[in-house]
């Protein structure tokens, strides 16, 4: 388990997992699925984890070392977002959204 950000392995390596391809038809799904699926509560703390690892000097190669290698994602995000810092901000911006459209 990734002591830095435990939520954040748990959210990636968990739903963006090696089948995630066969459960989903993109990966914003697999983001909404992760909304659907846990308490408000978890959301918000992966959304700072989220804001947390953003805000690190790591280089965009750190951080794709540490997405892929440490956290365990199995999404190359690459293929459709310029960057790491890019897609995480997309992730953060979704689980906002979310907590707005839950007030509603």
């Amino acid at each position: 388990m990734n002591q830095d950000y435990p939520e954040l392995q748990q959210f990636l390596a968990g739903y963006f997992n090696q089948d995630w391809v066969d459960d989903h038809k993109s990966a914003d799904d697999v983001i909404d699925f992760f909304i659907s699926d846990v308490s408000a509560n978890t959301v918000l703390k992966v959304q700072s984890e989220l804001d947390r690892l953003i805000t690190t000097q790591k280089t965009e190669q750190e951080l794709q070392d540490y997405l892929f290698n440490d956290i365990g994602c199995y999404y190359y995000y690459l293929n459709n977002w310029e960057d790491s810092r890019t897609w995480l901000r997309h992730i953060a911006s979704t689980l906002e959204s979310s907590k707005a459209q839950n007030k509603k």
